[in-house]
Formats: C-alpha cells, structure tokens, sequence
C-alpha cells in the first residue's frame, strides 16, 4: 500500500474519530471498553500525537534538522519545508481547537453530517497532497545520506501512529 494511502486512511480514521468524540459531547465517556476516557477528540491519539500540533511539529523540525546536518546552501529549502510544516500545524491546531470547543455547529441529518466529513476530508486531502509536495521538494536537495537519516525518522514517526 502507497505511504500516501496509508496517511489517507490514518486521516479518515482519526476524523471519523474526533467527529464521533464531537458528536458525543464534552465530558462524554467512549463505552465500556474505553472506561474513564474522556470524549475530548484527543483522548485516543498515542504517543507525541497528544501534544498541540504546533508544538509538536516544532519538536520533529527540530529533531530532523539536528539529524541532517545541513549546509548552508540547504538552509533556502529547510526554511520553505519548515514553513510549510508550521502552516499545516497551524491549520491542524485551529480545527482541533474548533472541534474542542464545539465551535463548528453538528449537521442536524445523518446525510448532512457524512457530507461535512467529506468536505473535512477533503480539505485534509489536499492538505496533505501539498505536504506531500513539500516533503518531495525538500527531500530532492538532500545528499543520499541525508536522505537515508529522513526516511529513517519519518518510518520511526508513522510506526508509532499505528
């Protein structure tokens, strides 16, 4: 299965989550399975992925430039992938919030709610087409062992979301 298939579903999944968390309320429990879990949409994510968006991807960019080493010539293309990175965080961390505080308003129909999942979905897609760009633009100026310290990180960071 193609990485960008598998970021895909790993998407869906998780806004099919969050948007049932919404829909449950604040303060909602998950089940019987899920005891004592508090129904916040951030109450399933693992790891690092609990961390505010901007937060953490500071965190990563931090970590995969000190792996890198880049030159000087490099810094043009780490600052245009950097950026990008931080505007998806930022985008990330303004639907969270939004669905946190129950600032987007539910569908009143089960037809009106699948097409607003859609339409997030949608969104997050092209989200992450561009990601993919960035990551694909950035990945071309580095040398093959930078590369080699990139897919290794970037597999480390998947493995942990599944």
């Amino acid at each position: 299965m193609k990485l960008h298939t598998k970021l895909t579903l790993g998407l869906m999944s998780s806004l099919l989550a969050a948007s049932l968390a919404t829909a449950a309320g604040p303060g909602a429990k998950m089940g019987p399975h899920h005891a004592g879990m508090d129904c916040n949409g951030m109450g399933m994510m693992p790891g690092d992925m609990k961390m505010e968006p901007v937060a953490r991807a500071n965190k990563h960019l931090t970590e995969l430039k000190a792996q890198l080493n880049l030159t000087a010539d490099q810094q043009p293309a780490w600052q245009a992938f950097s950026d990008h990175v931080n505007d998806q965080a930022g985008k990330m961390k303004s639907m969270r919030d939004m669905m946190k505080n129950n600032a987007m308003p539910m569908a009143k129909t089960a037809p009106e709610q699948m097409a607003r999942m859609a339409d997030i979905m949608k969104e997050r897609s092209e989200s992450m087409a561009g990601m993919a760009d960035a990551v694909k633009k950035f990945y071309a100026t580095l040398t093959p062992v930078q590369q080699a310290a990139f897919d290794k990180m970037h597999k480390s960071r998947m493995a942990r979301m599944q």
